[in-house]
């Protein structure tokens, strides 16, 4: 609740500060005075401190809990808003049209009752494959130059529902999130009263990898994450290989997928085109899931992200 207005971690100390000196007051002010005794007096100050020691304890405790709390989302909770000052890149050159749009709307509808299931695995297949996800990028920039707020707003929706199928599944939340989601294309449909727009294509003036990727989920990068990433990501190739798409597609976009968004930050500060080779095959693997499914992408990329995976370990420092 500190953190309304987008009050800073810095504020929330401040904020706690003044409410420890508060309780520090009123204890100072109210402490019991012994009999025959006044306030100020060498028996009554020993009095209030012992009735106060125990009310700065707890204070003491609620004070620091909150602040470390206040620090770990006040971060969490700026990353993601930063992430969507700026328009997202396109990731297909795909026709924004009416019917893609309530296709993308179906497809969060369709999310809604997997939750319900409690089947996170098709959750998570379903939003990267049946276009919500590639929507939710292709979209922005248009949709910004009308309406920019609504493009904000539509942005972090999408990284909140990325960062809620990362984890376990709750029904609820995920309801609330494809309904947010849902609206926010709703609205979006008669903003730009989508006949003939077209995003730009991937290759060419606009780069998806340009800028580094988003992290969806705040999971440590450890070498038991990362190896068992590489782990499924060669499984998916595998699998593509021997025809099983449906196995394919539910291996990548777990967390092999989240994954490479959250080692990228990290990763460009130290080797830039390791990145860059990781990010351009993992947006070449999204681009043929669902409809458009190629298993020899699958294949040929996963192989590489990988190999890019464990090269990034080594350069990290998480794998020897």
């Amino acid at each position: 609740m500190l953190h309304i207005g987008a009050t800073t971690p810095a504020g929330v100390a401040a904020v706690i500060v003044v409410i420890f000196l508060l309780i520090f007051a009123m204890s100072f002010a109210f402490g019991p005075v012994p009999e025959g005794e006044h306030h100020f007096g060498k028996q009554w100050l020993r009095a209030w401190l012992r009735a106060s020691a125990p009310r700065f304890a707890i204070a003491g405790a609620f004070a620091g809990a909150v602040l470390v709390g206040a620090l770990l989302w006040g971060n969490a909770g700026s990353s993601s808003a930063s992430s969507c000052n700026n328009p997202l890149p396109p990731l297909t050159g795909t026709a924004i049209t009416d019917a893609r749009i309530l296709s993308g709307i179906q497809a969060l509808s369709d999310m809604t009752a997997a939750a319900q299931a409690g089947d996170r695995d098709r959750v998570r297949t379903l939003f990267f494959t049946e276009d919500a996800h590639n929507l939710s990028h292709d979209i922005d920039r248009p949709l910004r130059a009308q309406d920019p707020g609504l493009a904000k707003q539509l942005c972090l929706s999408v990284i909140a529902f990325e960062n809620q199928i990362a984890g376990p599944v709750d029904p609820s939340a995920i309801e609330t999130q494809t309904k947010a989601i849902a609206a926010d294309f709703q609205q979006a449909r008669g903003i730009l009263s989508v006949s003939s727009i077209v995003t730009p294509a991937v290759v060419g003036t606009l780069d998806p990898c340009a800028q580094p990727l988003q992290s969806i989920t705040t999971d440590p990068l450890t070498a038991q994450r990362l190896q068992t990433a590489i782990a499924t990501m060669q499984q998916a190739g595998n699998l593509a290989a021997s025809g099983d798409e449906a196995g394919a597609e539910a291996a990548f976009v777990g967390d092999p997928h989240n994954l490479t968004h959250d080692i990228d930050g990290p990763l460009r500060g130290v080797d830039r085109d390791l990145a860059l080779n990781l990010c351009h095959s993992i947006v070449a693997i999204e681009l043929h899931l669902g409809t458009k499914y190629d298993a020899q992408v699958m294949q040929a990329e996963a192989a590489k992200s990988a190999g890019y995976l464990q090269q990034a370990g080594r350069e990290l420092g998480i794998l020897t």
